[in-house]
């Protein structure tokens, strides 16, 4: 009975100690702090990417109608496309980072669609394509030359990264029902004769068949391994998805800060009158009590922004704290000395941002994945892996501290 008296003395006179520290305090108000300034994102910033686009010299009316239709408030959509007068605006756009990088509308977009339309489906590939088998057009392969790149959609953009590449996916998907519309006018004026003779007459009809058949509905159901269905309000908050991730790291920062105070106090020999069989539970304790309150205002900052999965999140939480404090004790035991572990402080950042699943899941470098404690909460919620990893992870860290720390104590 003294000794459970004793641990909660203990742990109430370290937690009084931490609250009259001012980077404690300090890394404490950064988390609701963080938290509210990503709720009161404005809505128009809320794209994860923009993107400019311009009509080269006078524009037809397919690419007045495709640059509205991309240029038009959409507040769920992760890219965001900004319409610039000129090429030379664009491109200032794109120099001043204004703009990850822009898109030249040829003069004839029409043109560029009829083109791909002719095309056989050896030259492109794709469902649509297959029709071009059916034209039978001998000088194909010389408008797929003349039109294609003629009027293909120049694109200016400073580095030819992913971010390039993916974009460009992403506007084909967007031009992708004014294609099918060229490609099925293509294919009906070789099969006049099944259609009214009447060109016009035949592309009126194909419009508002399209326009009909516009899907309007959601074609996807999204849901979690373990069940739990992605609502649709949580697609329009991608921009809080990382805060999950940078949250859990604000706690190992807080752990690290608790290393370097301990490390301190050590030096004072501040706890030289506890027995050494006793010291590696204290030195423990010391780092778990200021996580255990920076995890209480993570918790409550995740449950307010409406990231977090309330209580179905509650049980990796809970093993993910004792995880950090057995890492980051693990961490001090081994450099031992304040500068070196000061020096391992963004490395273990920089591995937590990009060797976990904060903003992109790489599977790269499983050995390294699989020291930071990151990796198994964000894995472990919504049933990506069970909680048994993380619960060996949280024993195994903690258990090989105390002992290492036991050790070279005696």
């Amino acid at each position: 009975m003294r000794s459970i008296k004793k641990f909660f003395l203990w742990s109430f006179l370290l937690n009084r100690r931490f609250l009259k520290k001012p980077l404690f305090l300090f890394l404490l108000c950064l988390i609701p702090l963080t938290t509210l300034l990503a709720r009161q994102i404005p809505g128009e910033s809320t794209s994860l990417l923009s993107v400019g686009v311009c009509a080269g010299q006078a524009e037809d009316e397919l690419t007045a109608r495709v640059l509205a239709q991309l240029t038009q408030s959409d507040q769920g959509s992760a890219v965001r496309y900004i319409r610039y007068h000129n090429e030379k605006q664009l491109r200032q756009a794109v120099f001043d980072g204004d703009v990850r990088l822009g898109f030249l509308f040829p003069k004839d977009l029409s043109a560029l669609f009829s083109s791909f339309a002719a095309v056989p489906a050896s030259g492109t590939g794709g469902a649509l394509s297959i029709l071009g088998q059916a034209f039978g057009a001998s000088d194909s392969e010389a408008v797929d030359k003349k039109g294609m790149q003629k009027n293909a959609i120049r694109v200016i953009c400073g580095s030819n990264d992913i971010v390039t590449k993916m974009e460009k996916e992403q506007l084909f998907g967007k031009l992708y029902p004014e294609i099918e519309r060229y490609v099925l006018k293509a294919w009906m004026d070789v099969h006049a004769d099944d259609f009214s003779t009447d060109k016009e007459k035949r592309d009126a009809w194909l419009d508002r068949v399209l326009s009909d058949s516009t899907v309007t509905g959601n074609f996807f159901q999204l849901s979690y391994l373990n069940g739990d269905l992605i609502q649709d309000q949580e697609l329009n908050t991608y921009y809080l998805s990382p805060l999950r991730g940078l949250l859990a790291i604000t706690l190992i920062l807080i752990c690290f800060a608790a290393c370097l105070f301990l490390m301190q106090d050590n030096q004072r020999q501040l706890f030289v009158w506890l027995s050494p069989s006793l010291r590696p539970w204290l030195h423990y304790l010391y780092l778990l009590i200021p996580v255990l309150d920076g995890g209480l205002f993570v918790f409550i900052a995740l449950s307010v922004s409406g990231v977090g999965s309330g209580l179905s999140e509650l049980a990796p939480f809970l093993l993910y704290l004792p995880a950090v404090c057995g890492f980051s004790n693990l961490i001090r035991v081994l450099t031992g000395k304040m500068t070196l572990l000061s020096a391992s402080i963004p490395i273990v950042v920089m591995g937590c941002l990009f060797l976990t699943p904060v903003f992109f899941d790489l599977q790269i470098i499983p050995a390294l994945q699989a020291v930071l404690p990151t990796a198994f909460y964000l894995r472990t919620l919504h049933g990506a892996s069970t909680l048994l990893p993380l619960s060996l992870y949280a024993a195994v860290t903690s258990g090989a501290s105390i002992l290492i720390d036991w050790l070279k104590n005696r």
